[in-house]
């Protein structure tokens, strides 16, 4: 029978401390499990005040780098929280350490937003994107446009909320034009939870389609991908990553992460996932060590363990 978790509040006060004492190390996804789009998710603030004060170590991995550094640590702050750089890893800051750890010269294509770029060019890399602008209906035009020849030698692709056919054609042309050029994704989400009862087509779906139309796999650095794995243990200096527990709201990006990492896996039911979802996963990655429906719950675990109502 497969496991399917247990809820923190369903644990005795002795299975409490038991499992609060496996972990030194607390890793959270921050939408879904923080704030929403919009507003912080209630009980966030005092979950992580609980965390330090109980001497874990907390860091976050994100999908997100939409956003930049600066309203990350402000909205941190308002959680009570002091955000370092070196405290969260997202797509952008991982590829640029993956690039630079693959001594990368060269130009780069890049389907992204304007933060996700600004990463990269601080960092010293060279891009060219889109076009921005409605194509005239013409092939002529098209190919003229998204076969420019220019000597791209990587191709990487996050969220974009100005996607479109020329820029994939664009990204297309490089990959088959250049056998060694890379293929690099960011977040790898197929779809964007934004609240409950909206989710929006994520950057995977059009990773998919580079894919299957140049025949190779990309190299992913956000959840779940592989090559973010060893990121991850070394940026946070993780030696026993069964020591780490981390807390995410999806199962493909976090839990299937966690399962490769070997972390402990805590989903909360505050973000992309319900109960019922959770309850039908049929991978094994995606399987949950333990649930919770919302960070607030380990107000109470924390108040269970030490004797308080």
């Amino acid at each position: 029978m497969k496991s399917r978790g247990r809820h923190i509040l369903e644990l005795s006060e002795e299975e409490s401390r038991q499992f609060l004492a496996t972990f030194d190390t607390v890793i959270l996804d921050c939408d879904g499990v923080l704030w929403s789009v919009y507003d912080n998710i209630e009980g966030a603030d005092s979950a992580l005040q609980l965390f330090q004060g109980n001497g874990k170590t907390v860091k976050f991995i994100t999908n997100n780098s939409v956003r930049p550094f600066a309203s990350y640590r402000q909205q941190m702050q308002a959680l009570g929280f002091e955000l370092q750089e070196a405290d969260i890893i997202h797509p952008a800051a991982s590829i640029v350490r993956h690039l630079r750890a693959l001594e990368f010269e060269g130009l780069i294509y890049c389907l992204g937003t304007e933060n996700f770029k600004a990463t990269l060019r601080h960092a010293g890399f060279q891009l060219i994107d889109g076009p921005a602008q409605p194509l005239p209906e013409s092939f002529h035009q098209i190919i003229a446009t998204v076969d420019d020849r220019a000597p791209v030698r990587a191709v990487v692709v996050d969220v974009d909320f100005n996607a479109n056919y020329p820029k994939l054609m664009r990204a297309e042309m490089y990959l088959k034009r250049h056998p060694e050029c890379l293929l690099i994704v960011g977040a790898p989400d197929k779809t964007i939870h934004v609240r409950k009862g909206c989710d929006m087509i994520g950057p995977g779906a059009f990773v998919e389609i580079l894919e299957k139309a140049v025949g190779r796999r990309a190299a992913v650095l956000g959840k779940p991908g592989y090559h973010l794995r060893a990121i991850a243990l070394a940026q946070y200096e993780l030696e026993q990553p069964s020591r780490a527990l981390f807390i995410g709201d999806m199962l493909e990006q976090d839990m299937v992460f966690a399962s490769l990492c070997g972390f402990q896996k805590l989903l909360v039911l505050s973000g992309g996932t319900s109960k019922e979802q959770m309850l039908r996963a049929e991978h094994a990655l995606e399987e949950v060590d333990y649930y919770a429906d919302s960070l607030k719950d380990f107000v109470q675990l924390y108040a269970k363990v030490n004797g308080r109502k």
